[in-house]
């Protein structure tokens, strides 16, 4: 983790009705299997809430993620939407760096655990 003091004046823009990705994944055990995808988005809550419905629907077996879609309408039609990842990351992408093994490494410690419980 790094933390850097931040200039709150530096946003340009605000978007009030987040929509967020998640992803649930199963399956992908063995070294060279992919997982199963089954993804959802979800509008009309906060990111707790997002994190509470996706953990009860994860169960103990699955893997999950979640994004935060970003539209930037500056750009093509095909270029517009993009992820920014909240929680986790796409289980069949390839880890790169350090970072990106370590975020998979915690979707597989989480799987079965809750992080967030607004009962």
């Amino acid at each position: 983790m790094r933390i850097t003091g931040a200039d709150e004046r530096d946003s340009s823009r605000e978007e009030h009705h987040p929509r967020f990705r998640v992803y649930f994944f199963a399956g992908g055990e063995a070294p060279s299997a992919s997982w199963s995808t089954d993804t959802y988005d979800v509008t009309g809550s906060d990111v707790l809430e997002v994190v509470q419905w996706t953990q009860d629907h994860a169960g103990s077996e699955r893997l999950y993620a979640i994004a935060l879609v970003d539209e930037d309408h500056t750009l093509p039609a095909d270029q517009r939407r993009g992820l920014i990842w909240l929680i986790g990351m796409d289980a069949n992408e390839l880890q790169v760096d350090e970072d990106e093994r370590r975020c998979f490494a915690a979707m597989l410690d989480r799987r079965g655990k809750r992080v967030v419980d607004l009962r």
